[in-house]
């Protein structure tokens, strides 16, 4: 235990012997994409409660199903939730012109490269340059604030490192003052850290 507590680890809500068992089941998922072969270099492989999160870019949806029947392989993992895009990696992507408006916080989020708008109504997703989620992004109103709070945001399953909130300009949609609350789903030191 005084190994864990200089290196800065973050237990998140999870007893210490959760912790090392998601962090031994992360180690033996790595392990086995590694034996799989280039495919899965651009996987990235988090373990939160038993549930394993996969996320990176590949070059074919076989390499993506390869890596999910990977980590079911692994003792302990209960799910997996495959995020994992294919297609050319975020870097390659980027030389093509890109003509929608910037998010308003792609700049002040530290490692984030890029900001999408949620599916049905979700939060906005953040990503690093490797194309990794990082955080969800909620717009809310300051209305919203006063009136009901914060009780529950939906992260899609997501581990939560820490939270931050960032007032945005105000936008014809939204009037009044608006706030993005951004649910960090790495800690502070990975999400600065370009890998």
């Amino acid at each position: 235990m005084l190994v864990l507590l200089p290196s800065g680890c973050a237990l998140a809500g999870r007893s210490l012997g959760g912790y090392v068992d998601d962090k031994l089941m992360e180690r033996g998922v790595t392990r086995r994409l590694a034996s799989e072969g280039p495919g899965a270099k651009g996987v990235e492989v988090d373990i939160f409660g038993g549930t394993a999160y996969l996320s990176g870019t590949v070059d074919t949806a076989q390499e993506k199903s390869d890596a999910e029947i990977v980590a079911w392989q692994v003792d302990g993992v209960r799910q997996v939730i495959n995020d994992i895009v294919v297609g050319p990696p975020p870097v390659a992507a980027a030389a093509l012109p890109d003509f929608r408006l910037p998010h308003p916080l792609t700049e002040r989020l530290p490692g984030v490269e890029r900001v999408e708008p949620g599916r049905d109504g979700g939060p906005d997703l953040a990503y690093d340059h490797r194309g990794r989620v990082v955080a969800s992004v909620h717009t809310v109103a300051w209305r919203t604030l006063i009136d009901s709070g914060l009780t529950t945001l939906p992260t899609g399953g997501r581990p939560v490192d820490h939270v931050s909130t960032y007032a945005l300009p105000e936008s014809p949609d939204m009037p009044g003052p608006t706030y993005a609350i951004v649910i960090w789903h790495v800690s502070e030191r990975d999400a600065a850290v370009p890998r």
